[in-house]
């Protein structure tokens, strides 16, 4: 695969894992559920053409496979730091157990590293709705540590066959990675058009999808966290929204009365906080590559 064809694989493999975590959402839909059969084969498509590749070739994938594997460490390690301070004080041992790792317990034989990481990437799956609520871990960043994994579980597998020519492979790949994002297109309009207004609206599964069209890789986030207030309190305000206008992408506010737009390009934008029964504000904020922004947002009643 090609640089370009890198990414837009691992995107089709977060794609996936965004797919699986709504499954029981989309039951009933049928239309959708016919475009995810499709689109999964597309991706079963794409694999068989990597089976094809010659052993000699594997210069890039062996590079690939060691970043995948520093990335899955990193991103657990750093994943894990927060956590442990929140089963602490849940006074859980077996929770500051699991969440107690280090470097070195990822060293030695890939297969052995990859038991653990899942079963570490499981444990925060688990208690992925009490981490998000009382840590700075966000969904995005668990769907990229599970991207991660997948990615290093499929490099490590070894090719099905040998491939003729160099050529051959990348004729196919051509194919069949237009298949797929054609076919990730389609899911893209029939998920925003089914679930972003209406009786079936979703705000979480469209801010979802958003993070999952995102390949960040082993880059720096750039995040923006608001925190909303009712003016003068400390009561905090749920459903308020915060809007990148440029960019369209939304963050709502949780029971904490916090929102968070993650994965998103440095610039220069508006930003816009607004809540129902509050007078709405405009801010310009700047981002630089990987700043991590905090702000505090006073809502007026109006």
């Amino acid at each position: 695969m090609t640089s370009l064809q890198n990414d837009r694989y691992s995107v089709f493999q977060q794609m996936l894992l965004f797919l699986a975590a709504y499954t029981s959402a989309f039951a009933g839909n049928t239309q959708l559920l016919t475009a995810i059969t499709t689109f999964k084969g597309f991706i079963a498509a794409i694999d068989a053409v990597s089976a094809k590749e010659q052993p000699k070739a594997t210069k890039p994938q062996t590079k690939m496979k060691t970043d995948a594997r520093k990335s899955v460490v990193s991103q657990l390690e750093a994943a894990c730091l927060l956590a442990l301070e929140w089963a602490k004080s849940q006074n859980n041992a077996q929770l500051i157990k699991d969440f107690t790792i280090i470097d070195s317990n990822f060293k030695g034989k890939i297969n052995a590293m990859l038991i653990l990481a899942n079963y570490t990437y499981g444990v925060l799956n688990t208690n992925k709705t009490a981490l998000i609520a009382a840590t700075s871990i966000t969904a995005a960043q668990l769907t990229a540590i599970g991207t991660e994994i997948a990615l290093l579980q499929t490099l490590q597998k070894a090719p099905a066959a040998a491939r003729t020519t160099q050529k051959t492979v990348t004729a196919l790949y051509k194919p069949a990675f237009a298949n797929a994002m054609s076919g990730k297109d389609s899911l893209i309009n029939l998920i925003k058009g089914a679930y972003t207004i209406g009786a079936n609206a979703n705000p979480q599964m469209i801010l979802d999808l958003e993070n999952a069209l995102v390949f960040s890789g082993n880059v720096q986030h750039t995040i923006l966290k608001a925190t909303f207030y009712v003016t003068g309190t400390t009561t905090a305000i749920e459903g308020a929204m915060m809007t990148i206008t440029e960019l369209m992408r939304v963050g709502t506010s949780n029971i904490l009365g916090v929102a968070q737009i993650a994965e998103f390009k440095p610039g220069t934008y508006h930003v816009v906080f607004s809540a129902a029964g509050y007078v709405s504000q405009t801010q310009i904020k700047t981002f630089v590559a990987g700043d991590k922004v905090d702000v505090t947002v006073e809502m007026v009643a109006g």
